[in-house]
């Protein structure tokens, strides 16, 4: 099959470098510039911070009008020391869900969703394979 790898998730957004704001200093992502994609359109391209193989995550594309906003998270970022994560964008303000845990038959999940400022829900999620929850 000639598809490689995810290429990046283009995530509508109203105002560009407000949400480049939020993704990078309150989640830590990394953004290399705004880009000019004519006729008005911009931009921007988010990585993980290192980037494995210049891989983009996140392509932040601001939208004029509405922004569609879903009820269930489109996409999850996999973290680690997810409480932790949780308490500290609680003490930033940002608006949080509770924080979970379940099992599934393959993996140990902790996990809570954070909204951004368009109100994109954005699961944050650390999966721990069930053999190693086991072996502790």
């Amino acid at each position: 099959m000639p598809i490689q790898q995810l290429g990046s998730v283009f995530l509508p957004v109203s105002n560009l470098e407000q949400s480049i704001v939020f993704y990078t200093e309150i989640l830590g992502l990394v953004c290399r510039g705004i880009e000019d994609w004519g006729d008005g359109s911009r931009g921007a391209t988010l990585f993980c911070d290192p980037h494995p193989d210049h891989a983009a995550l996140l392509t932040l594309a601001e939208m004029k009008g509405s922004i569609p906003v879903y009820e269930r998270p489109v996409f999850n970022f996999k973290c680690i020391s997810v409480p932790e994560m949780h308490a500290d964008l609680k003490l930033r303000g940002c608006r949080v869900t509770e924080l979970e845990s379940w099992d599934s038959p393959w993996n140990h999940h902790v996990l809570f969703d954070v909204f951004d400022p368009d109100g994109h829900m954005i699961n944050m999620i650390d999966m721990v394979p069930i053999k190693d929850v086991q072996a502790t």
